[in-house]
């Protein structure tokens, strides 16, 4: 029994030892270019691509079953030039497949070029068929045969025994893609691409470098992907560490754009989360690089530096960032976003932000008007230019309709400063609401030692015809601090409250004009009228229907009131005010008239009451007795908007003098008539 079992034992050990011999020793007898054109034969049958292997083929059995091609070319379509490769080496180990572990060394791909070129008919020449064969094929059951069990079993074992990787490193040189798009006019280009890696092993981190010049049109690039990676196919996770993705336009100092970060993906159940962002660059001169023409800025030093940063994590059916960052020069802004259902678009923020100035990204303010040359058209080709600069521009739509009614998110934000065409908004925020195709926004600020708060509307449910509205308050607001960004309320001193109400519809800036509707009332406490002075408008009309002149020349150019207040109500783009009141040192004012905002044109009408028998001024040509007391003076303001023209009301002078006269008549009948004529007389002027 025992000599049984030593020869069954040596006869085994024998075989081995042959297979081993065999496996190698058959490498050398046997020369696979031998089938080269087996080899050419069986990949065109398949696939329908010409290959033709120029250089030698190796190979190996045992201990690794190994391939080495060099000089390889493939024809595409119509015998086009599809691709070429210098040389491969691929070695895997024999013994480990057999337990599902694939042991490779280092794998060697050179000098690979990709030309792919769709032509004008919009055909790649990648687009190629095998040929057609007459092979008679096997014949088939009337019932599919059911591979439910197969599939089943294979999943299962697949997924109880996953292949494990151990190659020792992966080096890719040389490599060249080329893509020419004859149809669009386009052509990009891949070169100097190489790939390195450490030793790739399952549960143990290994670093990749991807580097490649890229070029496409009108730019040019240099880009990089480096990091350290770690995976697991069993249970099918992957983490990228110190990833950084990074492309500098191919020029002197160019700036770089830096992609870093960390990510784990999970495949069961899914789950995306790590953190990702971009390195601060200088955002000008990366424009300024790739030929990128920005509009001029009012800041020398806008987008010198800009950089952003996200923490977050996703499941494919929600998604959490749940700390953002943006940097932008000295503005940043931080906060957090949330989507409970990426399909159907829920969202929530919240951000906060330090001081933004908008106003260093909008043009540079210009400080004068264009100086007329000699080559500067006559008067003739002047009218008609400026016949042409005044025809109105073709109008746009203004409200994105269809993005607004999709719209379903909850959001605020807040900043520390907000500065706007000169203006200074401090702490303001904004809260959003929007769903089922209507918005809310609500605005709240300090301003100017005063506040504003404003909600506005805005509805999209009917198509082509969005409305909206806005009520808001604005309390206590400085106009003597507002003047100095806005040098145009100079002359109007006084602390401002203002309440409105105003609703439009429309898509088109010159419909949304027409159809505003609403009121406007306003009240401003202790203020003056720093570049007006009343008393002097009221003497020059006295004067004017006494037909004296004026002999005070210095008037000053200030008229103090302890309240001016009014109401204007908006129809249809005009507003109409007939309330307005003053209380001035001297007199009252009321006022009555409109502004027209679709026309930009106005007609406002001014009337001055001198009190009891106050004198406005000490001039004698306008000292006024008690025939004149209670007489309402008037002024008039019209024309159009930006340059409105102001004086004495003519048309509405000549109602004054019969007042005068009136006066008058009744003071000499009353010195003529006594007892009961004169009680009778006197109501009937009253």
């Amino acid at each position: 029994m025992n000599r049984a079992i030593k020869f069954i034992a040596v006869l085994l050990a024998a075989l081995v030892l042959l297979v081993v011999i065999a496996a190698a020793l058959l490498p050398r007898f046997i020369d696979p270019n031998q089938f080269r054109g087996d080899i050419t034969q069986t990949i065109y049958d398949q696939s329908g691509l010409k290959v033709n292997i120029n250089g030698d083929i190796g190979w190996s059995i045992f201990p690794w079953v190994g391939l080495s091609l060099s000089d390889v070319a493939v024809e595409g379509k119509h015998n086009s030039k599809l691709a070429k490769l210098g040389s491969a080496d691929v070695s895997v180990k024999v013994i480990p497949l057999l337990s599902k572990r694939i042991e490779m060394q280092t794998l060697e791909l050179k000098g690979l070029e990709l030309t792919l070129v769709k032509n004008k008919s919009g055909i790649g020449n990648w687009e190629v068929s095998a040929p057609v064969t007459t092979k008679q094929q096997p014949a088939t059951t009337s019932e599919p045969a059911d591979t439910t069990t197969d599939t089943k079993s294979t999943e299962s074992s697949t997924s109880a025994s996953a292949i494990k990787l151990n190659i020792a490193s992966v080096n890719v040189s040389d490599l060249l893609i080329s893509y020419d798009d004859q149809q669009a006019g386009q052509k990009y280009i891949i070169d100097n691409a190489s790939l390195t890696t450490g030793a790739i092993r399952s549960q143990q981190p290994f670093d990749f470098h991807l580097k490649a010049h890229v070029e496409m049109p009108d730019l040019a690039l240099n880009t990089s992907i480096m990091g350290n990676m770690t995976f697991n196919l069993e249970a099918g996770t992957y983490r990228l560490e110190k990833l950084n993705i990074s492309a500098s336009p191919d020029t002197a100092k160019a700036e770089t754009v830096s992609i870093v970060g960390n990510l784990l993906y999970q495949q069961e159940p899914m789950l995306v989360q790590g953190n990702l962002g971009v390195n601060a660059f200088n955002a000008a001169n990366l424009a300024k690089q790739i030929k990128l023409q920005l509009p001029p800025m009012a800041d020398p030093k806008a987008l010198t530096k800009v950089a952003f940063d996200s923490h977050f994590n996703t499941n494919g059916q929600s998604l959490n960032a749940e700390k953002l960052t943006f940097q932008l020069d000295d503005f940043s802004l931080n906060g957090n976003f949330k989507m409970s259902s990426i399909e159907r678009g829920d969202m929530k923020f919240a951000f906060k932000g330090n001081h933004l100035n908008v106003d260093k990204y909008l043009p540079p303010a210009t400080s004068s008007e264009p100086v007329a040359s000699e080559n500067s058209p006559n008067n003739n080709d002047r009218e008609t230019t400026n016949q042409t600069q005044s025809s109105p521009p073709k109008e746009h739509p203004l409200i994105p309709e269809a993005m607004l009614r999709g719209l379903n998110l909850d959001g605020s934000l807040t900043l520390e400063s907000l500065t706007v065409a000169k203006l200074l908004f401090e702490k303001p925020s904004v809260g959003i609401k929007a769903a089922n195709g209507k918005q809310e926004v609500n605005i709240g600020s300090a301003f100017y030692q005063g506040t504003i708060d404003l909600t506005s509307t805005l509805d999209v449910r009917k198509a082509g015809n969005p409305k909206m509205a806005a009520n808001g308050n604005l309390k206590g607001i400085s106009l003597h601090a507002l003047a100095k960004p806005l040098p145009d309320l100079k002359p109007v001193e006084g602390d401002v409250n203002t309440t409105m109400k105003l609703n439009t519809h429309g898509q088109y800036a010159s419909t949304l004009t027409k159809n505003l509707n609403g009121d406007i009332a306003f009240q401003i406490d202790k203020g003056a009228f720093t570049e007006a002075n009343f008393d002097k408008m009221v003497c020059e009309t006295v004067a004017f229907v006494r037909k004296k002149e004026l002999q005070t020349k210095d008037w000053g150019s200030i008229t103090h009131f302890t309240d001016l207040s009014g109401t204007f109500v908006i129809a249809n783009g005009v507003a109409k005010n007939k309330n307005l009141i003053a209380a001035l040192a001297n007199m009252n004012l009321k006022g009555d008239g409109y502004v027209n905002l679709v026309d930009r044109k106005m007609d406002y009408h001014i009337g001055l009451n001198i009190r009891g028998e106050e004198s406005p001024g000490t001039d004698p040509a306008c000292q006024i007795n008690k025939d004149y007391v209670n007489v309402t003076w008037p002024v008039r303001c019209h024309g159009a908007l930006d340059a409105p023209k102001c004086g004495v009301d003519t048309k509405r002078i000549g109602d004054v003098i019969s007042s005068v006269a009136s006066n008058k008549l009744q003071q000499k009948i009353e010195e003529k008539v006594q007892g009961p004529v004169k009680d009778l007389l006197k109501g009937l002027f009253k």
